[in-house]
């Protein structure tokens, strides 16, 4: 089976899909991944490899406000603080929140999370890219699931 052991992430609000397959791992020590100020000639690769995911190591760091009104329960969600890290490429069905998508070289992340589901438009996830700042997608922890790729 291709994706034995990988899981898919998705909006606990809804159940759209919220990216492709992917394995957990650990996540990188800081030191480990750099950002374009590290190097302003070459481009910035993601913090998380393609095909990965981790655990925030630093639970509660953005502040992701109030959950949908619709949404009921923690029980699919991961609970509060426990924020997951995606490589941008790994994700599908979300969309720009807009006004919330500002930086000088890239998305800033300080307008509060920027990424929307698709399906339901709650605001499940933050992508930042800026030119100070580490190339990644972190999730909602309380408005995501997660279950095995199939």
């Amino acid at each position: 089976m291709r994706n034995a052991g990988a899981e898919v992430f998705s909006c606990a609000v809804c159940g759209a899909r919220l990216s492709v397959p992917v394995r957990e791992v650990r996540p990188p020590a800081e030191d480990e991944a750099w950002t374009p100020l590290d190097s302003p000639v070459d481009p910035c690769p993601p913090r998380m490899a393609p095909g990965s995911f981790a655990r925030d190591p630093e639970p509660g760091r953005i502040a992701w406000g109030p959950a949908p009104k619709r949404w009921r329960a923690p029980r699919a969600g991961h609970g509060p603080g426990v924020d997951l890290l995606l490589s941008p490429g790994d994700l599908v069905g979300t969309t720009k929140i807009r006004g919330r998508w500002g930086g000088c070289c890239g998305p800033g992340g300080h307008e509060g999370p920027n990424l929307a589901c698709a399906g339901c438009g709650a605001e499940v996830g933050l992508w930042t890219g800026d030119c100070y700042t580490w190339l990644e997608v972190v999730l909602n922890g309380r408005l995501v699931s997660r279950s095995p790729a199939v």
